[in-house]
């Protein structure tokens, strides 16, 4: 299953997939396998966050498929609005945080053009002093400042949205670092599901939570595919993060932006399956 997030409507890009994350179940060696996808990986001519809203959910799961070796089944997309709600709809959700982690420049919705007091000259003297986040740094009203400290953590649906959005974090503020707190959240909502037994077709909280979620999944079939799978809270979970630390290298489009490709050779994605393969 893959399961992508994006803005919905409101957000720049809102139609771009800019989290991404295979769920890889094998229930004969039970065994649940997180692969976070960078949102810049370029894939047959494209970043592959382009995919979804260019080519529909069947070339991206088709290409999500190429890139893995995994056979996609089935697909689920949420926007912003919805993550929230669904994550409130459950109670909260309880995660781990691996490091402790700040990030000072988190947007406050509604705040982009705040002036933060300064005078028309002032504004003009920085404007032209410095550009880009250089810039946007300069109006500190415009954001608030997350603080998230290691260990176990519950977080409602706001805090769970700030959660894998924040980018600015200097030590946990990489876009393989959201990859990698978007498995967090995953697994918290995962385990949410399962500890309030809300799987049954018929259970009206399932039905509200799927109804915020666009997604090939059919309630009539989870019974059969929940036996199947038994237990999901035995599983062995395997967290893969495909990065430039491992099978990834970084480099640049034909229109020169940033992008990502295999260390073997842009398109040539057998050593990115074999790491997912073999990571166990």
């Amino acid at each position: 299953i893959v399961f992508t997030g994006s803005g919905g409507a409101g957000h720049d890009g809102g139609n771009l997939t800019d989290s991404i994350t295979l769920a890889n179940i094998n229930y004969e060696s039970r065994v649940i396998k997180l692969i976070a996808i960078p949102r810049d990986l370029w894939v047959s001519g494209e970043k592959i966050n382009l995919v979804y809203s260019k080519d529909g959910k069947n070339q991206f799961k088709y290409l999500i498929g190429q890139v893995t070796g995994i056979n996609v089944n089935y697909f689920i997309n949420i926007d912003f609005s919805n993550f929230i709600n669904s994550i409130d709809l459950l109670g909260g959700i309880d995660i781990n945080v691996p490091l402790t982690w700040d990030d000072y420049f988190y947007p406050i919705k509604g705040a982009e053009n705040e002036l933060c007091g300064f005078s028309p000259e002032y504004n003009a003297e920085i404007n032209k002093k410095y550009s880009g986040f250089e810039l946007e740094k300069q109006f500190t009203c415009r954001y608030e400042h997350l603080h998230f400290e290691k260990g176990a953590l519950h977080l409602n649906g706001e805090a769970s949205i700030k959660y894998i959005r924040s980018r600015h974090s200097s030590q946990y503020g990489s876009d393989f670092a959201r990859g990698e707190r978007a498995q967090e959240i995953l697994l918290g909502i995962s385990k949410k599901i399962i500890e309030k037994s809300i799987l049954d077709p018929n259970n009206s909280t399932l039905k509200k939570f799927t109804s915020s979620v666009a997604t090939d999944i059919k309630l009539a079939s989870l019974p059969d595919s929940l036996k199947l799978l038994g237990d999901l809270s035995s599983y062995k979970i395997v967290h893969i993060n495909l990065t430039d630390k491992n099978v990834l290298v970084s480099g640049t489009s034909p229109a020169k932006a940033y992008i990502l490709v295999p260390k073997s050779g842009a398109e040539n994605f057998a050593d990115v399956r074999s790491f997912i393969q073999t990571s166990n």
